[in-house]
């Protein structure tokens, strides 16, 4: 059938309205492959910066009895295999007073295991990072940026730290019972917190709540020593942290039966994440045996209704928010395709009575009925085909360079395509998957095929006789 290819040849070259469809083929590629990257990228890079603020692995209990046992709790998790770090923490839904009153979420932790269940050694800023972010309200970490060390994150937190701030910031003693050799607690706070001036370095806050254990309100004060930029909006304008024996003082949360202080949950970090199921399946295990144990074993721990919750869990509604986002744009997008193959339908059709007498020729001259579907088919896929390859090409061209893009219109116009105040980064996340590029490319070549099959099935129905006498 090599006259297929004479013909395709010689009506492509003399008609324009068939690459209009092309065309309109390449544009919907091209649109439904941005949005699936931009958006992967920003699922991706928002889950990246969730996890930094959380740990694999989360043992809790009822917050209104907490964990007691943090000794044994922590030498159980620490010596379960695949567990490659542990940590305590104390949260509380806190209202803080400086000049205003305003509400954060208070976290209390030991500053170095923390550090190694999380990324607050890459999220804590020095002093000139802090100052440099005040000046610049849209500056942000740099990627690549060094973490924090044990030693400076242990510095941050220091007696010594609290003394200098003190004697910098204040010219008087902040309150009763404290002077400038025995400052307020530590606090560090999120960077929004500063950049919308609800609060200074050198502040002493009041932090308020309520004990749970003795259901009484409890308030204390804390210093503003330091700030740290998860990347998380929320976070960084309503977290906080302090240290852990300061804040269960401050919420007293001695429990008398267990003759112990109690902790909102253990943070954990798996040497391999894929694991997580499997290993919180053996941590429960043995936190239940070790309850089960006498209260005069050493390795006893007291009874609590625990839950163990990968950070996955714990943010489940967010991600699967932005997935099912993400589905929707693509289906929207995928309209376009349809109206890309709507025009092959239509164009192809067109085509078939235009040249309806042509194809009684071909008949009479020995052409089958298949070889007439498969002339026409070939043509309509020939222009889809081409339009989903040009739409692919200029797509990963685009997404390649689309930071240079953007920063190349806000050069020309001044307009800010992507503001960062709005989505809190810097530049464009981009993640092109290969899973994308099939979901861009088979829904175009089935819309394609039938826009393109109607046509040519019609087309070999002619009856030759009746086509040669059409005029």
């Amino acid at each position: 059938m090599k006259y297929h290819d004479d013909l395709t040849r010689r009506y492509l070259k003399r008609r324009w309205a068939p690459w209009a469809s092309t065309l309109a083929v390449t544009l919907g590629v091209f649109s439904l492959l941005t949005v699936l990257a931009v958006m992967e990228g920003f699922k991706v890079e928002m889950r990246e910066r969730i996890r930094g603020t959380l740990s694999h692995l989360v043992v809790e209990a009822d917050p209104f009895r907490g964990l007691v046992g943090e000794d044994s709790l922590l030498e159980a998790i620490r010596n379960t295999e695949g567990v490659e770090a542990a940590a305590p923490h104390v949260s509380t839904l806190a209202l803080y007073k400086v000049g205003i009153m305003d509400h954060c979420v208070l976290r209390g932790i030991d500053p170095i295991p923390e550090s190694k269940v999380s990324d607050l050694a890459r999220y804590l800023l020095s002093d000139d990072e802090i100052d440099q972010m005040l000046s610049d309200k849209f500056s942000m970490l740099p990627p690549d940026r060094e973490p924090s060390t044990a030693e400076e994150i242990a510095h941050v937190f220091s007696i010594e730290r609290r003394r200098q701030i003190m004697s910098f910031r204040l010219n008087e003693d902040p309150g009763p019972g404290f002077t400038r050799e025995s400052p307020p607690q530590a606090i560090i706070v999120g960077i929004e917190a500063l950049r919308s001036f609800r609060l200074q370095m050198g502040d002493v806050v009041q932090i308020s709540s309520y004990s749970p254990v003795t259901l009484e309100p409890c308030s204390g004060n804390f210093l503003v020593v330091g700030a740290f930029q998860s990347g998380v909006y929320e976070q960084d304008l309503r977290w906080a942290y302090t240290n852990i024996r300061a804040l269960q003082d401050t919420l007293q949360l001695w429990d008398d039966s267990a003759e112990d202080m109690r902790i909102s949950g253990i943070s954990i970090k798996l040497e391999d994440f894929q694991k997580a199921d499997e290993i919180s399946e053996t941590l429960h295990k043995e936190i239940q045996s070790r309850m089960s144990l006498p209260e005069d074993d050493p390795k006893s721990i007291p009874s609590r209704i625990t839950s163990i919750e990968t950070w996955e869990d714990k943010r489940a509604n967010l991600i699967k928010a932005v997935e099912i986002e993400k589905r929707i744009i693509s289906v929207l997008m995928l309209l376009i395709v349809a109206f890309a193959s709507g025009m092959i339908f239509l164009i192809l059709m067109l085509l078939v009575i235009e040249k309806e007498r042509d194809l009684g020729v071909l008949r009479a001259l020995g052409a089958t009925r298949s070889g007439i579907v498969l002339l026409v088919l070939k043509q309509g896929m020939f222009l889809c085909t081409t339009g989903a390859i040009l739409g692919l090409l200029s797509g990963w061209i685009f997404l390649e360079n689309i930071n240079e893009f953007h920063d190349f219109i806000f050069r020309m116009t001044g307009l800010q395509l992507f503001p960062p105040n709005v989505y809190y980064l810097e530049r464009i996340p981009v993640v092109l998957r290969y899973q994308d590029v099939l979901l861009v490319c088979l829904p175009t070549l089935i819309f394609g095929f039938l826009g393109s099959v109607l046509p040519s099935m019609r087309a070999g129905r002619q009856d030759p006789i009746k086509a040669l006498h059409h005029e």
